[in-house]
């Protein structure tokens, strides 16, 4: 590069490590209309695209400079990285393995190459890559606290459940011993606890200490925001609440939160929503990012948590409310801090934080069992009536079997559930189900990733010998197919550790009863909640053998299922467009403002 270049170069990357990703991509894109052909200045593109949330335009670029300079590790990395992000995992995993062989002594490749096998399902591999990895690099937290979280997606057995959560456990007792140092634990380790509570086990324990270890291993993100101190209220007015999340819009997350969001009353609240990524604007279906005093915005939150614990705190909410902790690393981390005097997690991810500085757990007395106070690090908040204001589908045409390759004759018992959410110790239901209807077939419907649905077939040939044939787990749906699938399915079957959300309402709207077994757990029993609610009890099974009755009966005998189906049609309207979760919310945010020491109002 001349010496302007280099001094350009300079003013980018100062620009970048102070968390200023549109300028510093300005000036970038200045020197590549010069040098259009430099790797090094498409590299930097391309991890400013990524920062910002545009991980398709980032791996578009680094193509490029991959193209330039093949050989180089640093970009094969980063450009695997972009298509990980971009959700093109398998397209990653090559330019990992090639970086990874490259550069074989690098420990950070190594972290990625083990997040792109874990996430695609090949546990045995992931966690191979993360010993090579700590081997590499002991001292690294990233990589220990990755290695700590590390789960299968399908699990092979029983047996493996309580092999790798013994793992975890004995990995988490090596963080607590150790003493590590995470300065943006999103951005360094970069993954949360998701796959934990897919175990069907009390995770409190674990949950609590994990967020420990993150707050020994990074004292910054437990930040306190100025307008947080104990004191006389700073404004008067409405009450201002953010909600957070990166799952707004089309995602179930979405579906199931924006009633409450659209419908509280402007008089009372000033309702900020902080975008986690990118689209926030679109996702959130309002428009603009606005200023704190308009009455409705959008807030994009930068990638960094310094930048976006100060952005959250400089709008001053009196409550933040995460619909989903635990579901990606960037809104997970943020609740550590202390951003609003009133900070609430909801079951849109039904599992205790273990995060200290959250206040409330707010879920429903309809969804949650006997004593699960116990099973939450919050304030467990159970509130009576219901939980969302969910608007019905469209499902548009009508389709038939012969669209998805289905036999016309077979009774359909459908399970549209994710895939890891399909507990090995369940797959005798499954069995069950279909020997007592020799004309029964089970549909599954297939993940992110091709591999989960791959995994999942081998364990069935395994465990259900004699039936395997007739399970059939279908390429991944896009959101017309599913709602068309729903509606050709004779039976609906859910999954006892951890039950439809959104999928129980599109159920109900297509007129199909769920065949439900509740859980231990809040997360296994939120079905079992809509049939309290509607006045269905006797649709909810209270034992295995009851769960294959129920099944059984309803696909074999018309008359008994076109019966059901009336009931619940007849019925089924008391769970959409109700409003009633707005006026609990409302009152519950008031009287949480009014316990703040000091007042809130």
């Amino acid at each position: 590069m001349t010496n302007l270049s280099e001094h350009r170069f300079g003013e980018a990357l100062a620009h970048y490590r102070a968390g200023r990703l549109d300028d510093a991509l300005v000036v970038y894109e200045e020197m590549l209309a010069d040098q259009p052909d430099h790797p090094d200045i498409l590299n930097n593109v391309g991890a400013c695209l990524m920062d910002l949330g545009h991980s398709e335009a980032a791996a578009n670029v680094l193509f490029r400079a991959v193209e330039l300079r093949p050989g180089d590790a640093d970009l094969l990395n980063n450009l695997g990285n972009a298509l990980q992000r971009s959700q093109r995992t398998g397209d990653a995993l090559g330019n990992f393995r090639a970086a990874a062989a490259r550069a074989p002594r690098n420990a950070i490749i190594r972290l990625n190459f083990a997040n792109a096998l874990l996430r695609l399902g090949d546990y045995e591999g992931g966690i191979d890559q993360l010993a090579q990895a700590r081997t590499l690099d002991p001292g690294s937290a990233a990589i220990a606290f990755a290695d700590a979280q590390a789960l299968p997606v399908i699990y092979d057995s029983e047996e493996q459940v309580g092999t790798a959560r013994a793992r975890v456990v004995e990995k988490l007792t090596v963080l607590e011993a150790g003493s590590w140092a995470l300065m943006d634990p999103a951005a360094e380790v970069g993954v949360s606890n998701f796959y934990l509570p897919y175990q069907g086990r009390n995770d409190r324990d674990l949950q609590e200490r994990l967020a420990s270890a993150y707050i020994l291993a990074c004292p910054a993100l437990t930040f306190s925001a100025p307008h947080c101190q104990a004191g006389p209220r700073r404004r008067e007015g409405r009450i201002r609440i953010g909600f957070v999340s990166a799952h707004f819009g089309r995602h179930t997350i979405g579906k199931l939160f924006q009633g409450l969001i659209h419908g509280l009353d402007r008089t009372a609240f000033d309702v900020i929503v902080f975008h986690v990524g990118s689209g926030g604007a679109e996702a959130s279906g309002s428009a603009g990012h606005g200023h704190a005093e308009s009455d409705d915005h959008v807030v994009l939150v930068p990638p960094g948590l310094k930048q976006a614990q100060a952005l959250i705190a400089g709008y001053e909410p009196d409550i933040l409310y995460y619909p989903d902790i635990g579901m990606e690393p960037m809104s997970y981390f943020l609740a550590f801090a202390r951003l609003a005097p009133v900070q609430c997690a909801c079951w849109g991810h039904p599992v205790t934080t273990g995060i200290p500085n959250i206040d409330h757990f707010l879920s429903w007395s309809i969804h949650e069992p006997a004593g699960s106070a116990a099973h939450y690090s919050e304030q467990l908040t159970v509130l009576d009536g219901f939980c969302t204001l969910y608007a019905p589908p469209d499902f548009g045409a009508a389709s038939d079997r012969v669209v998805f390759g289905l036999p016309l004759g077979a009774t359909l018992y459908l399970c549209p559930q994710s895939l890891f959410k399909i507990h090995p110790g369940d797959d005798q239901l499954w069995g069950d189900i279909l020997r007592k209807d020799p004309n029964g077939r089970i549909i599954f419907l297939g993940g992110q990733q091709a591999s989960w649905g791959n995994r999942l077939e081998v364990r069935f040939r395994r465990t259900l010998t004699d039936v395997a044939d007739r399970i059939d787990i279908l390429p991944r749906l896009s959101g017309t197919e599913f709602l068309r699938m729903l509606q050709l399915a004779d039976v609906i079957l859910d999954t006892p550790r951890w039950s439809g959300g959104s999928t129980s309402f599109e159920a109900a709207a297509a007129g199909k009863v769920v065949v439900t077994l509740p859980g231990e757990f809040m997360r296994g029993r939120f079905t079992m909640g809509l049939y309290r609610h509607m006045g269905l009890d006797d649709l909810i099974a209270r034992s295995p053998r009851a769960y294959v009755e129920m099944a059984v009966r309803l696909g074999t005998d018309a008359t008994e299922r076109a019966r059901q189906e009336t009931r619940l049609q007849e019925r089924s309207h008391h769970l959409f467009n109700n409003a009633e979760t707005i006026d609990t919310h409302h009152r519950f945010f008031e009287q949480a403002c009014r316990r703040v020491p000091g007042g809130l109002g």
